[in-house]
């Protein structure tokens, strides 16, 4: 017999030795409890009988515990019946290269936490794994091959736990600060629709500029010249007979 197959063997005789002794331990204190009660109401004997079982079994456990340590140690087994396998990861020491890895995944992180402020039923912007963080604590989210989230921490922001402002960023585009989920989405409507969030140039704002160059148009020349055509006509050098 091998040396593993003698303590699996000692191991299995010493704990169904130490269950039988628990189990009759509680079995025969509580038969002895019900027999005992024999006068009372058949609800008190039960109570009582299921108690007394079950302190039998906890001081039998105790007991056998007591009893089967050194028993195990002298036989050579396991205190407890298993070897306890304890793994450790060995930790990375701290590198510039590992810390910009860590500042990443913190923005990430905290942009998906403030983004709590946006969705407040905890959707997908809330999810870190959404997100892409970069070391100054900026993030982004993609949100449609046209479009993704970007989330900036306050100037202010010494300790990291200050605001974050959410910005839609189309490509090609100027960012467009977002407050919540609604307007988000319209705002990918629009962009789905149109192709762009750019504003058309109002046909007012055309007036100002002259047809062939496209240059701002002075009213105040204008302006100007009305007033010396008054002034010349009011004080002619032509006498007035």
């Amino acid at each position: 017999m091998t040396e593993t197959a003698r303590h699996r063997l000692l191991t299995t005789a010493l704990d169904t030795a130490d269950s039988a002794a628990t189990v009759l331990a509680g079995a025969g204190a509580g038969l002895a409890t019900y027999r005992a009660l024999a006068n009372r109401p058949t609800e008190t004997r039960l109570t009582l009988t299921a108690a007394a079982g079950a302190l039998a079994l906890c001081l039998a456990d105790q007991a056998t515990t007591l009893i089967r340590r050194p028993l195990r140690a002298r036989l050579g087994l396991p205190t407890y019946g298993y070897t306890a396998t304890t793994t450790t990861t060995p930790t990375q020491a701290p590198s510039p290269e590992r810390l910009t890895t860590e500042a990443a995944a913190d923005a990430a992180h905290r942009a998906a936490t403030r983004a709590h402020t946006l969705d407040h039923a905890s959707g997908s912007l809330t999810k870190p794994t959404n997100w892409t963080g970069q070391a100054d604590g900026s993030a982004t989210c993609e949100l449609t091959p046209d479009a993704h989230l970007l989330c900036l921490p306050a100037p202010s922001d010494r300790y990291g736990t200050g605001t974050r402002t959410y910005h839609l960023v189309p490509d090609g585009e100027r960012p467009i600060e977002v407050h919540t989920l609604a307007e988000i989405v319209a705002l990918l409507d629009r962009l789905a629709e149109a192709g762009t969030l750019t504003p058309e140039t109002d046909d007012d704002e055309d007036e100002h500029y002259h047809y062939g160059d496209h240059e701002p148009h002075d009213h105040r020349d204008q302006d100007n010249e009305d007033d010396q055509a008054h002034f010349m006509g009011a004080y002619s050098e032509e006498p007035p007979f």
